[in-house]
């Protein structure tokens, strides 16, 4: 078999994740366990079978110790195999084209398949990343020379890539949830462009008003919207609000600022914490950890966790001042100990956070 990834071994896998290992459960949650096990039953050895059909699994000792051994190993060889997979996926991806290589080298898992077109030779996939692990938005990956067999449906989840005779093939499992497509391409080359969210879209509820969000996007960088599946870059001067929508020249955006947000990207990331970096003068962080102001506390705790023993002087007066009580004291409890490790902390500090 070419790929080791098929949507039967990941089923497989994700029925021997179901059994709570070192836990107890009740009547209630057997039923429960039987009803999730009954979702893998094509795919479990059939000496299981009968048993969770009849739901007498757990009530034979022999055989619940034996269903439990078999998820521990399928459990241990498909985490092996992953682990090898992945590892030979970041030496592959090195002979991409570099504009792959950046979206490559990490995660499309959670990404929302937004569109899948074959055009002419090519295969074009386009990928919502909003609610995926990488910090680019939305993602276009053009396959070159491309074939392809099976289905794309909802998210993309899991995927294995392999070299073959200086060609590439991807496997893909994409669902709505179980079960899943599986799907295949096989491809020359393939290439990336990928926008990322303004900083300010981060925190929309800083921001009121469709004028004030325009306001706050940075004029240096490039915008730009999706249409088609191609990105097509807009003049923030063309922007306009009128009583029948909000529009970017003669591009209808949305109807409301809501919507007329999540139609912009842009071209240049932007840290959108960046701000809680930034440094606190050190004669003023005493008092700015005790800030009402949660933006100038965390900018307080960054700091003295970037300065760290020349601040101890800091962390022990703070920490004398603070009722071990409060509701506060999750975030200076984790300093106590980070100081403490570092050998700073003098001794009535310690006796006072660090009785345990």
């Amino acid at each position: 078999m070419m790929f080791f990834l098929t949507r039967e071994r990941q089923e497989v896998f994700n029925a021997a994740h179901t059994y709570p290992f070192e836990e107890e459960f009740d009547a209630e949650f057997e039923d429960h366990l039987y009803e999730h096990l009954a979702e893998y039953i094509d795919v479990l050895p059939q000496k299981f079978q009968s048993g969770i059909i009849e739901r007498t699994l757990f009530r034979n000792d022999t055989l619940m110790e034996e269903f439990e051994e078999w998820c521990n190993v399928t459990i241990e060889q498909f985490t092996t195999k992953s682990n090898a997979i992945y590892e030979k996926r970041e030496a592959i991806v090195e002979c991409f084209n570099p504009s792959a290589q950046t979206v490559f080298s990490q995660s499309f898992h959670d990404g929302k398949i937004l569109n899948a077109e074959q055009q002419g030779n090519n295969f074009t996939l386009l990928l919502d990343m909003s609610g995926g692990f990488t910090v680019e938005s939305i993602v276009q990956l053009v396959f070159h020379d491309a074939q392809t067999e099976g289905n794309l449906e909802g998210y993309y989840v899991y995927d294995e890539l392999i070299m073959i005779e200086g060609s590439f093939a991807l496997r893909v499992l994409s669902s709505f949830g179980s079960p899943y497509a599986e799907w295949t391409i096989f491809f020359k080359d393939v290439t990336a462009k990928y926008l990322y969210r303004p900083a300010v879209y981060i925190e929309p509820g800083e921001v009121a008003t469709w004028d004030d969000y325009v306001i706050a996007l940075n004029l240096d960088d490039k915008y730009y919207i999706v249409k088609d599946m191609h990105f097509v870059e807009i003049d923030l001067a063309t922007l306009s609000q009128t009583d029948n929508g909000i529009f970017a020249g003669g591009v209808l955006l949305g109807d409301t600022f809501e919507e007329a947000r999540e139609r912009i990207y842009c071209a240049t990331y932007e840290d959108p914490y960046a701000h809680f970096s930034e440094p606190i003068p050190t004669d003023e962080l005493l008092f700015a950890m005790f800030d009402l102001d949660q933006n100038i506390r965390v900018r307080a705790f960054n700091t003295i966790f970037a300065l760290g023993e020349d601040a101890a002087y800091i962390v022990n007066d703070a920490l004398r001042k603070v009722d071990v009580s409060a509701y506060e004291n999750m975030y200076f409890g984790i300093i106590a100990s980070h100081f403490d490790q570092l050998g700073c902390l003098e001794d009535d500090v310690k006796l006072k956070w660090l009785r345990e």
